[in-house]
């Protein structure tokens, strides 16, 4: 039984992302029993693996699934346009072409991966010392902050995502407080220009057992003057569809905000937080 009221989950992959495995139609059918009012279907672009993705054809299903789904699904749940765009200024020119082929409502900017380098769920990191560990972070983060000041996107994804698969790897004294500076620089430039913060719930179902960003990133993001919060479940399954979002709710309303976010046709609209 749901908590919250009128609760979103704009972070969902179909059976068109590399990595899904379900059709938008039961996507749909899971948000619906799990009593969401308003979901984004955001399947990956990961613009750095466009020919090994075939992205040409998997943007094009997934967008045409996703209306079909908006289309029958209509007066139960808002399905909304969406699509990830993952490390999307990797090859800006390419972002800028494929964003333009459709109309979307939603779009999530994320990094996965450093530059020409496997995804950070790929790397062995039991083979790393600390130090090149901190290394790679300090490289992601400078992507992100590059990212952040882009600006094509809606809402920024799992902003502390290699924590992920540091921590899952054993690696639990791995202290993120070194990269406050360039995360607030971060936060600053979101705000600056009327960007979201996501609150991803996929690692609540993880080993990492927490938000991505964790609780105290989004109280600084608020600090700092932070508006606009998205949830997301990150779901490539049907079963994980909605799943800790009423966890992101508690969280987003501890750190004093009194609304979540959606966005239609590229513009935000709030959601009051209710129980």
């Amino acid at each position: 039984m749901a908590i919250y009221k009128n609760r979103i989950d704009l972070h969902m992959h179909t059976e068109s992302s590399f990595d899904g495995h379900y059709p938008a139609e039961l996507m749909c059918e899971a948000a619906v029993k799990n009593e969401l009012a308003t979901i984004a279907i955001t399947d990956h672009f990961d613009v750095d693996f466009f020919e090994e993705h075939r992205l040409d054809s998997r943007q094009k299903s997934s967008y045409e699934d996703i209306i079909s789904a908006k289309e029958k699904f209509s007066g139960k749940i808002k399905v909304l346009r969406g699509i990830e765009m993952g490390q999307p200024t990797y090859d800006l020119p390419l972002t800028e072409k494929s964003l333009a082929r459709f109309e979307y409502d939603f779009v999530i900017g994320s990094i996965h991966n450093l530059r020409k380098t496997p995804d950070f769920c790929e790397l062995d990191y039991q083979n790393l010392t600390q130090d090149e560990v901190y290394s790679l972070l300090e490289k992601y983060f400078e992507e992100e902050l590059i990212l952040a000041k882009w600006n094509g996107f809606d809402t920024f994804a799992h902003l502390t995502y290699p924590m992920r698969y540091i921590v899952q790897s054993g690696r639990f004294n791995t202290d993120l407080s070194r990269f406050d500076d360039v995360t607030d620089e971060i936060f600053k430039t979101l705000i600056a220009n009327g960007k979201a913060l996501e609150i991803n719930t996929s690692g609540l179902r993880q080993p990492i057992g927490k938000t991505m960003p964790t609780e105290n990133y989004v109280r600084r993001f608020r600090e700092l003057g932070g508006e606009f919060l998205t949830l997301g479940s990150d779901a490539h399954f049907t079963e994980h569809v909605g799943a800790g979002i009423d966890e992101g709710y508690a969280i987003a309303e501890s750190c004093g905000f009194e609304y979540v976010t959606y966005f239609e046709n590229r513009k935000p609209v709030q959601v009051k937080i209710e129980k």
